[in-house]
Protein backbone atom coordinates (compact mmCIF):
# COMPACT_ATOMS: atom_id res chain seq x y z
CA UNK A 1 0.00 0.00 0.00
CA UNK A 2 1.40 3.51 -0.66
CA UNK A 3 2.53 5.37 2.34
CA UNK A 4 3.43 1.66 4.08
CA UNK A 5 6.34 0.61 2.15
CA UNK A 6 9.61 -0.92 4.41
CA UNK A 7 12.35 1.35 3.86
CA UNK A 8 15.08 -1.27 3.84
CA UNK A 9 13.15 -3.36 1.34
CA UNK A 10 12.45 -0.04 -0.54
CA UNK A 11 16.06 0.61 -0.93
CA UNK A 12 17.37 -3.16 -1.82
CA UNK A 13 14.45 -2.62 -4.89
CA UNK A 14 15.64 1.36 -5.65
CA UNK A 15 19.55 0.29 -6.07
CA UNK A 16 18.71 -2.74 -7.67
CA UNK A 17 16.50 -1.01 -10.63
CA UNK A 18 18.92 2.10 -10.56
CA UNK A 19 22.31 0.25 -10.28
CA UNK A 20 22.35 -1.54 -13.70
CA UNK A 21 22.75 1.00 -15.89
CA UNK A 22 25.16 2.96 -13.33
CA UNK A 23 28.55 2.27 -12.85
CA UNK A 24 27.95 3.22 -8.94
CA UNK A 25 24.48 4.02 -6.93
CA UNK A 26 24.07 5.10 -3.55
CA UNK A 27 20.49 5.57 -1.58
CA UNK A 28 19.16 6.48 1.74
CA UNK A 29 15.84 6.91 3.53
CA UNK A 30 14.82 9.12 6.71
CA UNK A 31 11.60 7.94 8.39
CA UNK A 32 10.82 8.63 11.75
CA UNK A 33 13.65 7.96 13.92
CA UNK A 34 15.25 5.32 11.71
CA UNK A 35 17.88 6.27 8.68
CA UNK A 36 18.66 3.56 6.27
CA UNK A 37 21.67 3.55 3.42
CA UNK A 38 22.31 1.14 0.83
CA UNK A 39 24.75 1.50 -2.02
CA UNK A 40 25.64 -0.66 -5.69
CA UNK A 41 26.96 -0.42 -8.67
CA UNK A 42 27.04 -2.41 -11.98
CA UNK A 43 28.94 -1.18 -14.66
CA UNK A 44 32.31 -0.49 -13.55
CA UNK A 45 33.59 -3.25 -11.24
CA UNK A 46 35.03 -3.39 -7.99
CA UNK A 47 33.36 -2.65 -4.59
CA UNK A 48 30.17 -0.55 -4.85
CA UNK A 49 29.77 2.82 -3.35
CA UNK A 50 28.57 3.11 0.29
CA UNK A 51 27.20 5.56 2.67
CA UNK A 52 30.83 7.55 3.04
CA UNK A 53 31.45 7.33 -1.03
CA UNK A 54 32.31 10.96 -1.71
CA UNK A 55 30.46 12.63 -4.74
CA UNK A 56 29.78 15.64 -6.56
CA UNK A 57 26.32 16.99 -5.57
CA UNK A 58 25.91 19.47 -8.46
CA UNK A 59 23.12 21.84 -7.85
CA UNK A 60 22.01 20.50 -4.01
CA UNK A 61 25.02 23.18 -3.72
CA UNK A 62 22.57 25.53 -3.64
CA UNK A 63 20.34 24.64 -0.84
CA UNK A 64 23.52 24.92 1.91
CA UNK A 65 24.12 28.15 -0.39
CA UNK A 66 20.85 29.46 0.82
CA UNK A 67 21.47 28.73 4.29
CA UNK A 68 24.37 30.66 4.40
CA UNK A 69 22.48 33.15 2.80
CA UNK A 70 19.56 32.74 5.23
CA UNK A 71 22.21 32.48 8.75
CA UNK A 72 23.68 35.82 7.78
CA UNK A 73 20.03 37.38 7.82
CA UNK A 74 19.33 36.17 11.46
CA UNK A 75 23.17 37.37 12.60
CA UNK A 76 22.23 40.77 10.87
CA UNK A 77 25.09 40.48 8.13
CA UNK A 78 22.49 41.43 5.48
CA UNK A 79 18.84 41.17 4.83
CA UNK A 80 17.04 39.28 2.17
CA UNK A 81 16.10 42.86 0.39
CA UNK A 82 20.04 43.86 0.45
CA UNK A 83 20.91 44.93 -2.82
CA UNK A 84 23.92 42.21 -4.51
CA UNK A 85 25.61 45.45 -6.04
CA UNK A 86 26.58 46.08 -1.71
CA UNK A 87 28.52 43.29 -0.60
CA UNK A 88 30.08 42.48 -4.26
CA UNK A 89 33.71 44.67 -4.78
CA UNK A 90 33.70 47.95 -4.76
CA UNK A 91 32.74 49.67 -7.87
CA UNK A 92 31.27 46.54 -9.74
CA UNK A 93 27.90 47.20 -12.42
CA UNK A 94 25.10 45.01 -11.68
CA UNK A 95 22.90 45.29 -14.54
CA UNK A 96 18.91 46.62 -12.96
CA UNK A 97 15.55 46.95 -14.96
CA UNK A 98 12.45 49.10 -14.07
CA UNK A 99 13.83 50.71 -11.91
CA UNK A 100 14.55 47.41 -9.87
CA UNK A 101 17.62 46.43 -8.45
CA UNK A 102 18.86 42.48 -7.96
CA UNK A 103 18.25 41.55 -4.13
CA UNK A 104 19.95 38.32 -2.00
CA UNK A 105 16.40 37.08 -2.23
CA UNK A 106 16.27 37.45 -5.78
CA UNK A 107 18.91 35.54 -6.29
CA UNK A 108 18.11 32.80 -4.34
CA UNK A 109 14.71 32.15 -5.40
CA UNK A 110 15.99 32.22 -8.73
CA UNK A 111 14.10 35.90 -10.00
CA UNK A 112 17.02 38.20 -10.39
CA UNK A 113 16.32 38.00 -14.71
CA UNK A 114 20.12 36.69 -14.82
CA UNK A 115 21.06 34.24 -17.91
CA UNK A 116 21.00 30.34 -17.11
CA UNK A 117 24.67 30.48 -16.59
CA UNK A 118 27.57 32.98 -17.02
CA UNK A 119 27.89 34.02 -20.51
CA UNK A 120 31.51 32.65 -21.28
CA UNK A 121 29.92 29.13 -20.57
CA UNK A 122 28.21 29.28 -23.74
CA UNK A 123 30.88 28.97 -25.58
CA UNK A 124 31.97 26.61 -23.69
CA UNK A 125 29.01 24.34 -24.29
CA UNK A 126 31.17 22.88 -26.72
CA UNK A 127 33.56 22.05 -24.07
CA UNK A 128 30.89 19.79 -21.97
CA UNK A 129 30.15 17.96 -25.86
CA UNK A 130 33.70 17.03 -25.55
CA UNK A 131 33.34 15.55 -21.81
CA UNK A 132 35.01 18.56 -20.57
CA UNK A 133 33.79 21.01 -17.45
CA UNK A 134 32.06 23.30 -19.44
CA UNK A 135 33.14 25.87 -16.12
CA UNK A 136 36.36 25.69 -16.49
CA UNK A 137 37.03 29.02 -18.27
CA UNK A 138 35.58 31.13 -16.21
CA UNK A 139 37.05 32.96 -13.87
CA UNK A 140 35.47 35.52 -10.83
CA UNK A 141 37.13 38.78 -12.96
CA UNK A 142 35.24 37.19 -15.72
CA UNK A 143 31.80 36.56 -13.98
CA UNK A 144 31.68 40.28 -12.94
CA UNK A 145 33.29 41.71 -16.58
CA UNK A 146 30.20 39.84 -18.54
CA UNK A 147 27.87 40.95 -15.25
CA UNK A 148 28.27 44.20 -16.38
CA UNK A 149 27.60 43.92 -19.83
CA UNK A 150 24.45 42.01 -19.11
CA UNK A 151 20.87 42.56 -20.03
CA UNK A 152 18.28 40.96 -17.50
CA UNK A 153 15.39 39.51 -19.27
CA UNK A 154 12.86 40.86 -17.10
CA UNK A 155 12.41 43.32 -13.93
CA UNK A 156 14.02 41.20 -11.07
CA UNK A 157 11.57 39.86 -8.60
CA UNK A 158 8.87 39.44 -11.16
CA UNK A 159 7.23 36.50 -13.14
CA UNK A 160 7.96 32.76 -11.94
CA UNK A 161 11.17 30.76 -11.46
CA UNK A 162 13.75 31.37 -13.73
CA UNK A 163 16.67 29.10 -12.58
CA UNK A 164 20.21 30.32 -12.80
CA UNK A 165 23.31 29.32 -11.99
CA UNK A 166 24.62 33.09 -12.51
CA UNK A 167 22.31 34.22 -10.02
CA UNK A 168 23.57 31.34 -7.29
CA UNK A 169 26.83 31.96 -8.13
CA UNK A 170 26.76 35.40 -7.82
CA UNK A 171 24.99 35.08 -4.55
CA UNK A 172 27.94 32.78 -2.88
CA UNK A 173 30.48 35.23 -3.95
CA UNK A 174 28.87 38.06 -2.61
CA UNK A 175 28.14 36.67 0.66
CA UNK A 176 31.85 35.42 0.60
CA UNK A 177 33.38 38.93 -0.44
CA UNK A 178 31.29 40.64 2.73
CA UNK A 179 32.55 38.04 4.96
CA UNK A 180 36.35 38.64 3.97
CA UNK A 181 37.02 34.66 3.14
CA UNK A 182 36.21 32.00 0.32
CA UNK A 183 33.02 30.62 -0.41
CA UNK A 184 34.30 26.85 0.66
CA UNK A 185 35.59 28.52 4.04
CA UNK A 186 32.92 30.55 5.01
CA UNK A 187 30.46 27.91 4.29
CA UNK A 188 32.25 25.53 6.88
CA UNK A 189 32.54 27.82 9.41
CA UNK A 190 28.95 28.79 9.20
CA UNK A 191 26.92 26.20 7.96
CA UNK A 192 28.82 22.40 7.63
CA UNK A 193 30.84 22.20 10.83
CA UNK A 194 28.29 23.51 13.44
CA UNK A 195 25.55 21.09 11.84
CA UNK A 196 28.65 18.43 11.84
CA UNK A 197 28.49 17.56 8.22
CA UNK A 198 32.20 16.88 7.68
CA UNK A 199 32.02 15.08 4.58
CA UNK A 200 30.48 18.10 2.60
CA UNK A 201 32.83 20.18 1.40
CA UNK A 202 34.58 22.21 -1.94
CA UNK A 203 36.75 20.39 -3.99
CA UNK A 204 39.98 22.52 -2.35
CA UNK A 205 39.34 21.84 1.06
CA UNK A 206 39.45 17.68 0.85
CA UNK A 207 41.72 16.51 2.95
CA UNK A 208 43.63 12.93 1.67
CA UNK A 209 41.57 11.07 3.83
CA UNK A 210 38.55 12.14 1.95
CA UNK A 211 40.13 12.19 -1.29
CA UNK A 212 40.17 8.84 -1.16
CA UNK A 213 36.55 8.38 -0.93
CA UNK A 214 35.93 10.25 -3.90
CA UNK A 215 34.28 8.07 -6.04
CA UNK A 216 35.14 8.94 -9.26
CA UNK A 217 32.34 10.21 -12.53
CA UNK A 218 31.26 8.75 -15.34
CA UNK A 219 29.28 9.56 -18.52
CA UNK A 220 26.01 7.94 -19.61
CA UNK A 221 28.03 5.76 -21.57
CA UNK A 222 29.99 4.53 -18.67
CA UNK A 223 33.40 6.27 -19.83
CA UNK A 224 34.98 8.61 -17.17
CA UNK A 225 34.09 12.24 -16.61
CA UNK A 226 36.58 14.58 -15.27
CA UNK A 227 35.40 16.59 -12.37
CA UNK A 228 33.61 20.12 -12.56
CA UNK A 229 35.08 22.07 -9.52
CA UNK A 230 33.48 25.28 -10.63
CA UNK A 231 36.04 27.72 -9.03
CA UNK A 232 34.48 30.47 -10.55
CA UNK A 233 31.28 30.14 -8.99
CA UNK A 234 31.06 27.23 -6.24
CA UNK A 235 28.03 28.65 -4.70
CA UNK A 236 25.82 27.07 -8.00
CA UNK A 237 27.29 23.32 -7.93
CA UNK A 238 30.76 23.00 -6.26
CA UNK A 239 30.24 20.42 -3.05
CA UNK A 240 31.04 16.91 -2.94
CA UNK A 241 28.94 15.06 0.27
CA UNK A 242 27.96 11.52 1.13
CA UNK A 243 24.72 9.72 1.65
CA UNK A 244 25.30 9.80 4.92
CA UNK A 245 26.06 13.66 4.99
CA UNK A 246 22.95 14.29 3.05
CA UNK A 247 21.01 12.26 5.53
CA UNK A 248 21.79 14.57 7.94
CA UNK A 249 21.58 17.76 6.00
CA UNK A 250 17.64 16.56 5.66
CA UNK A 251 17.19 15.74 9.18
CA UNK A 252 18.11 18.92 9.83
CA UNK A 253 15.41 20.04 7.30
CA UNK A 254 12.66 17.70 9.16
CA UNK A 255 13.28 19.50 12.31
CA UNK A 256 13.49 23.13 10.87
CA UNK A 257 13.09 24.49 14.75
CA UNK A 258 15.51 22.71 16.59
CA UNK A 259 19.55 22.53 17.12
CA UNK A 260 22.03 24.54 15.31
CA UNK A 261 20.57 27.25 12.82
CA UNK A 262 16.93 26.51 13.41
CA UNK A 263 16.31 29.92 13.24
CA UNK A 264 17.88 30.15 9.36
CA UNK A 265 16.74 26.65 8.76
CA UNK A 266 13.26 27.98 9.05
CA UNK A 267 13.72 31.01 7.04
CA UNK A 268 14.68 28.96 3.82
CA UNK A 269 11.34 26.98 3.90
CA UNK A 270 9.14 29.94 4.01
CA UNK A 271 7.35 29.47 0.41
CA UNK A 272 8.11 32.47 -1.76
CA UNK A 273 7.67 32.19 -5.12
CA UNK A 274 4.03 30.27 -5.62
CA UNK A 275 2.65 28.27 -8.85
CA UNK A 276 0.05 25.92 -9.76
CA UNK A 277 2.18 22.97 -9.11
CA UNK A 278 4.94 24.34 -6.90
CA UNK A 279 7.19 27.08 -6.44
CA UNK A 280 10.59 27.88 -4.34
CA UNK A 281 11.62 28.90 -0.49
CA UNK A 282 14.89 30.01 -0.69
CA UNK A 283 17.26 27.24 -2.36
CA UNK A 284 14.63 24.50 -2.03
CA UNK A 285 12.25 23.88 -4.72
CA UNK A 286 8.61 23.10 -3.32
CA UNK A 287 5.78 20.24 -4.41
CA UNK A 288 2.65 21.45 -3.61
CA UNK A 289 0.04 19.00 -2.38
CA UNK A 290 -1.97 18.15 0.78
CA UNK A 291 1.76 17.36 2.15
CA UNK A 292 4.67 19.43 0.72
CA UNK A 293 7.58 18.35 -0.78
CA UNK A 294 10.84 20.37 -0.70
CA UNK A 295 13.15 19.42 -3.39
CA UNK A 296 16.10 19.60 -4.95
CA UNK A 297 18.14 17.80 -7.40
CA UNK A 298 22.10 18.28 -9.11
CA UNK A 299 24.35 17.25 -11.99
CA UNK A 300 27.45 17.82 -13.49
CA UNK A 301 29.53 16.25 -15.69
CA UNK A 302 29.48 12.43 -14.18
CA UNK A 303 27.17 12.41 -11.53
CA UNK A 304 23.50 12.73 -10.79
CA UNK A 305 21.94 13.67 -7.24
CA UNK A 306 18.30 13.64 -6.22
CA UNK A 307 17.04 14.91 -2.52
CA UNK A 308 13.28 15.42 -0.92
CA UNK A 309 11.72 15.36 2.54
CA UNK A 310 8.62 15.66 3.51
CA UNK A 311 8.47 17.91 7.18
CA UNK A 312 4.20 16.45 7.85
CA UNK A 313 5.85 12.32 7.21
CA UNK A 314 8.77 13.05 9.05
CA UNK A 315 10.61 11.14 5.92
CA UNK A 316 13.20 12.02 3.47
CA UNK A 317 15.13 10.37 0.42
CA UNK A 318 18.62 11.11 -1.39
CA UNK A 319 20.10 9.21 -4.02
CA UNK A 320 23.42 10.08 -5.25
CA UNK A 321 25.04 8.70 -8.68
CA UNK A 322 28.46 8.34 -10.15
CA UNK A 323 27.17 8.32 -13.47
CA UNK A 324 25.51 11.36 -15.83
CA UNK A 325 21.95 9.05 -15.96
CA UNK A 326 19.33 11.05 -13.72
CA UNK A 327 18.11 9.92 -10.50
CA UNK A 328 15.25 12.15 -10.09
CA UNK A 329 12.39 9.81 -11.04
CA UNK A 330 13.54 7.05 -8.48
CA UNK A 331 13.62 9.53 -5.60
CA UNK A 332 10.06 10.43 -6.52
CA UNK A 333 9.52 6.81 -6.92
CA UNK A 334 11.05 6.31 -3.18
CA UNK A 335 9.04 9.40 -2.23
CA UNK A 336 5.75 7.87 -3.64
CA UNK A 337 5.78 4.60 -1.63
CA UNK A 338 7.29 5.70 1.66
CA UNK A 339 4.35 8.58 1.86
CA UNK A 340 2.29 7.86 -0.60
CA UNK A 341 2.34 10.97 -2.02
Amino acid sequence: MAGEADPEGLLADLVARGARRRTGLVAGVLRGGGRWVRGGGGRAGGAPPDGRSLLEVGSLTKTYTSLLLADGVVRGDWRLDTPVRELLPAGTVVPSRGGVEITLEHLATHRSGLPRVPLPTVRGSWQMLRNRDPYAPLTTELLLEQLAATRLRRTPGTGGVGYSNTGVGLLGLALAHACGTSYGELLARRVTAPLGLHDTTTPDLLHAEQRARVRPGHRRSGRPAPSWPMTAIPAAGALLSTAEDVLSWLAVQLDPHEGPLSEAVALTQVPRVRGRRGGTGLGWMRLEGPHAAWWHNGGTGGYRCFATFVPEHRTAVVVLSSDARSVDLLGLWALRRLTGR
